[in-house]
């Protein structure tokens, strides 16, 4: 489970907030039904928990999970 009390800088949270915008806006995600903003931003949260910053690696991690999804 990811520590609910994780803090974020402010670019930080600008590179997520951008991620999320970016993987939500795109045809890629318009084209699922199955996967849900919220689930994005969760997946999102958490690879930012484990480290990640990379605008590119964010995004493409949850590309990468929305053609997994069923």
């Amino acid at each position: 489970m990811t520590d609910l009390k994780q803090k974020y800088d402010s670019s930080t949270i600008a590179v997520m907030r951008q991620a999320l915008n970016e993987v939500v806006t795109d045809r890629r995600f318009l084209a699922r039904k199955s996967v849900t903003p919220l689930e994005v931003a969760e997946h999102i949260l958490q690879q930012a928990a484990s480290g990640e910053r990379d605008l590119n690696r964010l995004k493409n991690s949850a590309f990468e999970k929305l053609s997994t999804a069923a």
